[in-house]
């Protein structure tokens, strides 16, 4: 849930004056990062969406919602997650017993790039039906996707990936999920947050968002993010067919990860100024599977660069 982008103020990207950072490489033939890219389907990017849009609503306090929970578990567990997939409780202030679906070892001791995604749905009907496609499934989309691509590509970081709920609901599950983070000593190194990154813009120029902390609850985290974000928009200059923006993080779920010290970027369409936003609409057959691709490869690229071949 996001308040209207025209609030704020927007920094013009400076993707060609800045130099990409060199990887260091101890692999002797470790995949770069056009192998990696290459790896993306888009097909299994639209059949994320599409799955999850099916259910009639993925509002967090519906009835049904622990299918949802049990949907991306499997989903996780398709894209190699294996045994590093667990459900992490918390008690929604509307719904009761929630979940957070975690793929990854959050505690490993090499330092951890952590992504999130809302899967939560809400529209003018949320209790009925809610399809969410582009608010979020395209962000979950990305991430399962990247999981995968990722799975067993040897890095000097961990990655570790969470399906957040209660997004909608005053972001509950990413904030039950950072003060876990923060109580048992995660070593999150960056956070990237994913939502909405499917939005068909009527204009062909219009950019993806880079956000990154720009002065919220805690100063330290600033610099950091502000170096992340200034490097993702090298990599879309460099992998990707998107114009990007930079802008602050608001209103979704890096916030409370930012509260508790941790830097953290986002990848953000402008879909909030959608006619499909937070309705009906929301389907499928309205994502631009093209700029969902081209975000997922921003996302895989980042991730590479962040958590550094050769581990």
């Amino acid at each position: 849930m996001r308040p209207s982008l025209t609030r704020r103020h927007l920094l013009t990207c400076a993707a060609a004056a800045l130099a990409l950072p060199a990887a260091a490489q101890t692999d002797p033939k470790p995949p770069s990062i056009p192998d990696l890219l290459a790896r993306i389907e888009r097909q299994r990017l639209f059949d994320t969406v599409t799955g999850l849009a099916a259910f009639p609503t993925r509002w967090t306090p519906a009835e049904g919602f622990p299918a949802v929970e049990a949907w991306v578990h499997e989903a996780f567990n398709r894209s190699g997650g294996g045994a590093r997939i667990f459900a992490q409780g918390y008690t929604h202030r509307e719904a009761g017993a929630r979940h957070n679906i975690v793929s990854g070892d959050p505690m490993d001791p090499r330092g951890v790039v952590l992504v999130g995604a809302h899967v939560d749905s809400l529209s003018e009907t949320p209790a009925t039906y809610a399809p969410g496609a582009n608010d979020n499934a395209t962000g979950v989309a990305a991430m399962i996707e990247a999981c995968r691509v990722l799975n067993r590509v040897p890095l000097r970081k961990g990655l570790v990936f969470v399906a957040f709920s209660g997004e909608e609901q005053d972001l509950q599950g990413s904030t039950a999920c950072a003060q876990i983070a923060r109580r048992q000593g995660w070593p999150i190194e960056l956070m990237i947050n994913l939502d909405m990154l499917g939005h068909h813009p009527a204009r062909p120029d219009a950019p993806l968002y880079i956000e990154y902390d720009q002065g919220n609850a805690v100063a330290a985290n600033d610099a950091p993010a502000r170096r992340y974000g200034l490097m993702a928009a090298r990599l879309a200059a460099a992998f990707t067919t998107l114009r990007t923006e930079h802008t602050d993080i608001w209103d979704s779920d890096y916030m409370p990860f930012e509260a508790q010290g941790f830097p953290c970027i986002g990848f953000y369409d402008g879909g909030v100024e959608a006619p499909e936003y937070h309705s009906t609409s929301d389907v499928p057959e309205a994502v631009d599977l093209d700029r969902l691709e081209q975000a997922t490869r921003l996302l895989v690229a980042t991730l590479v660069a962040v958590a550094g071949l050769g581990g």
